[in-house]
């Protein structure tokens, strides 16, 4: 099973199919695409972390022409990848981020009473998606008010629909050709915002971005608008997920919705648990550079190799009991950010918003459920997991509350 689920019956089918292949193929080879899938969390987590036998630079294998004439980080191997990263990764340590608690709760609060009074919520639409692209527009200093189309960007992107054998056997797929207006669209737009801080620089990360410099050089227009795209995209689909999937686990098990609000103190460990129960990721694809051996399996030189990352968060080899959602479960050393060198730069981001978002939803939102029938509308994705529509409903608020 390979298809985006449509459905949470499909997320629970795929899920069994995690568990088949664990016990009967953890390594498999599709013959309709020639890609190899990997399946355990320790076969996951060494294809993850073994950057000089798996490359991330997906170029060298693809046929279609990429997207974005630069890499971006996620697609580097080193030193290129350590080069880049550094330019980033001091403004998303959790140091310098928790100078945005006070902003990110404010942007809560005003997202929530927007809702409050009325006792339903479009949880992606009205708080997941508006949170984390709010505050990345304002690390990366765009206008907040672009986020529609920052969002109609984001589900073009995700949505497009390539298989893996067209990905790798096809000049130009059609899902290919249908995402080529947007990205010219979004290098047009960074263009734009990349002359104006050449004119007049700020504190955002556009400015920075353009005096950075690596060997001496600072960077190239196409490495900028790479750069770009990948932190807006990324920078807040992860929360968007992470909070939706929160929500999913949180409504499919009451008993840890109503101890989270008893003992809040435990809603980092909760959010762990989402993570690896419900990963925010399908799977990672890779590159080998030489030919390896998994399970007693030979995978050979220069073939794409799919590592399932939800699929080893929820290996019973690593995790007692993975089935089970338990919020207070430790150890709990799951991939959903990926591990090694490409370990996600965002995650403290991604983080720190739910950490603040999710414990106000619970304590302003009493008796908060999924509106009952109504579908939940699933990210048609096989690299992504999380929804595009989640309604839920609660008991409405009888009196105003004071803004943070």
């Amino acid at each position: 099973m390979q298809q985006a689920p449509r459905s949470l019956q499909d997320v629970a089918q795929q899920y069994r199919w995690f568990q088949q292949m664990r016990a009967e193929q953890p390594v498999w080879r599709d013959d309709a695409s020639e890609c190899w899938h990997v399946f355990t969390y320790a076969d996951v987590q060494r294809v993850l972390t073994d950057h000089t036998g798996f490359s991330s630079s997906f170029r060298r294998r693809i046929r279609i022409r990429p997207a974005l004439s630069a890499p971006t980080l996620i697609e580097m191997d080193p030193p290129q990848h350590g080069q880049y990263r550094g330019l980033i990764a001091p403004a998303f340590t959790p140091r310098a981020l928790s100078r945005l608690s006070a902003r990110i709760a404010a942007i809560v609060q005003e997202l929530l009473d927007r809702v409050r009074s009325t006792g339903r919520m479009e949880v992606i639409g009205d708080l997941a998606y508006p949170l984390p692209s709010t505050v990345i527009a304002e690390m990366l200093g765009v206008p907040a008010e672009d986020r529609p189309m920052f969002k109609r960007w984001a589900d073009a992107l995700f949505s497009s629909q390539v298989s893996d054998a067209e990905l790798l056997h096809s000049e130009e797929p059609e899902g290919v050709r249908q995402i080529e207006p947007v990205m010219q669209e979004m290098t047009d737009y960074f263009a734009q915002k990349l002359d104006e801080r050449r004119r007049q620089p700020r504190a955002d990360l556009l400015s920075d971005l353009l005096a950075a410099e690596v060997d001496g050089e600072h960077l190239s227009q196409e490495a900028l608008t790479s750069f770009c795209f990948l932190l807006l995209l990324a920078g807040h689909v992860t929360t968007t997920n992470l909070i939706g999937n929160a929500i999913l686990c949180f409504d499919e098990h009451p008993e840890a919705m109503d101890q989270l609000r008893e003992q809040p103190e435990l809603m980092p460990g909760a959010i762990e648990e989402v993570l690896r129960y419900n990963s925010i990721v399908w799977r990672i694809g890779r590159i080998s550079t030489t030919e390896s051996t998994f399970e007693g399996v030979r995978i050979p030189a220069d073939a794409v190799v799919f590592a399932w990352v939800a699929s080893a968060n929820r290996d019973g080899a690593q995790f007692p009991d993975p089935e089970r959602f338990d919020i207070t479960r430790s150890p709990n050393r799951h991939l959903a950010f990926g591990h090694g060198i490409h370990f996600c730069v965002g995650a403290p981001l991604a983080r720190l918003e739910a950490s603040i978002a999710l414990p106000m939803m619970l304590e302003q939102l009493p008796q908060l459920r999924r509106v009952p029938d109504a579908p939940v509308e699933l990210l048609p994705s096989r690299i992504l997991s999380g929804v595009k529509r989640l309604p839920i409903m609660f008991a409405p608020a009888q009196t105003s509350r004071r803004t943070a």
